[in-house]
């Protein structure tokens, strides 16, 4: 059976932990839902300031607890720049969503959650104009 995939691109301001973020966001302290999830995540990590021209689309999973499981995989990346503002993206990228785990997920939304891929695309791309 294939795996279902969340494509969501879905983060906000920085925060050091994520107890900080679940304090930061009251509304959100255990996510109950993929989109709660995302809104959490959100309002946890963010891209470098200086990140005109850049995006990456990362790959992962999470445990029923929270956490990573393994390591994200950057499926896409449109970098620009030198090699070494693109490293500095990358690495602070990836750091600001490991920043935000483990997720503080509900007990049951934990176990939906570990059978499940997430892809998120950062930066956030803006709202479409209708």
């Amino acid at each position: 059976m294939r795996p279902f995939v969340f494509a969501a691109a879905m983060l906000g301001s920085v925060c050091v932990n994520a107890e900080v973020c679940a304090q930061a966001s009251p509304q959100i302290r255990s996510p109950n839902t993929i989109q709660q999830l995302f809104q959490y995540l959100y309002q946890c990590a963010q891209t470098p300031p200086a990140s005109e021209g850049f995006e990456l689309t990362l790959r992962f999973s999470l445990t029923p607890y929270g956490a990573l499981r393994g390591r994200p995989m950057i499926t896409y990346a449109r970098l620009s720049g030198s090699v070494e503002e693109q490293r500095v993206f990358v690495s602070a990228t990836l750091a600001a969503v490991e920043k935000c785990l483990p997720v503080p997920l509900t007990e049951e939304f934990g176990k939906v959650v570990a059978q499940k891929v997430i892809v998120m695309r950062l930066p956030r791309p803006r709202e479409r104009q209708i």
